[in-house]
């Protein structure tokens, strides 16, 4: 199997700053660290290198994107007295930089930089991957949370309850899909798909991602605006599929990945 690593994938894995305080061990890390970091390692592990692949697109978008994923993880994860003993510059200082050491190992070590051309890959994404996914997410059913404008109904209770009996007469459930995916997220696609057609082969061409574009959506019921949101705990692949169907890359967490690399060992 080959397998494609998405920037989400690459920065997540990237940022887990170990360190030592009260004489403890502890670790600042981006919430989907462990999922991500056990894949390059049971890669690694497996001597898969070679079958593991990171676009010249994907590093340099995660080279862009990790010092604000880096603030957003001191924000949300690094504890008060970690804060007090470093202020926040210090901190993304040190974390940003051994993250970037992270990257340049599952860059330099954990897979290969294979060629893409260009001018093929932006053909295929504008005449293949942007006119096939205006079609298939109009069948993907996305849930707006309701807006009545206080110039129609000016009671605020009156609101609450004719917002309600409309979201009680939508469909039970709805497919969290963002519709169109951004012009970033469809050039890796393309990448994908052109490096799916390179190898030629039957194995399983998979793009390691957390992006809801790629990997099967979460199911909620009710609008995703509505205090009664809630996660079933089921997954919907109908836009995974269909990619996978069309273009040959198969969508997936890296979790999941791992998972089946650990049950072919």
């Amino acid at each position: 199997m080959k397998i494609l690593i998405e920037t989400s994938t690459l920065v997540s894995g990237s940022i887990g700053w170990r360190y030592t305080l009260r004489s403890r061990t502890r670790i600042v890390e981006h919430k989907f660290f462990k999922k991500s970091n056990l894949l390059f390692h049971t890669c690694n592990d497996k001597k898969m290198q070679d079958d593991v692949i990171i676009t010249k697109t994907v590093e340099d978008e995660a080279r862009n994107v990790l010092n604000k994923a880096v603030n957003s993880t001191i924000r949300q994860r690094a504890p008060r007295g970690l804060r007090q003993k470093y202020n926040i510059m210090v901190l993304q200082h040190l974390i940003l930089n051994d993250s970037l050491d992270k990257l340049d190992y599952y860059v330099e070590e954990c897979s290969i930089r294979l060629p893409i051309d260009k001018s093929t890959r932006d053909e295929i994404r504008d005449s293949d991957i942007k006119p096939y996914l205006k079609e298939i997410v109009k069948i993907t059913l996305r849930f707006l949370h309701p807006q009545i404008s206080r110039k129609v109904v000016r009671g605020k209770d009156l609101r609450i309850e004719l917002v309600k009996k409309i979201i009680d007469s939508l469909p039970d459930k709805g497919i969290i899909y963002k519709g169109m995916p951004e012009e970033r997220d469809m050039t890796i696609m393309a990448e994908a798909t052109l490096l799916k057609r390179k190898y030629e082969s039957e194995e399983p061409f998979y793009v390691a991602s957390l992006d809801n574009h790629f990997k099967p959506n979460p199911i909620q019921v009710f609008s995703y605006l509505s205090s009664d949101m809630m996660f079933t705990g089921e997954l919907d692949s109908t836009i995974r599929d269909l990619l996978h169907e069309k273009f040959g890359f198969i969508g997936e967490d890296p979790q999941e990945i791992t998972l089946i690399l650990q049950k072919s060992i």
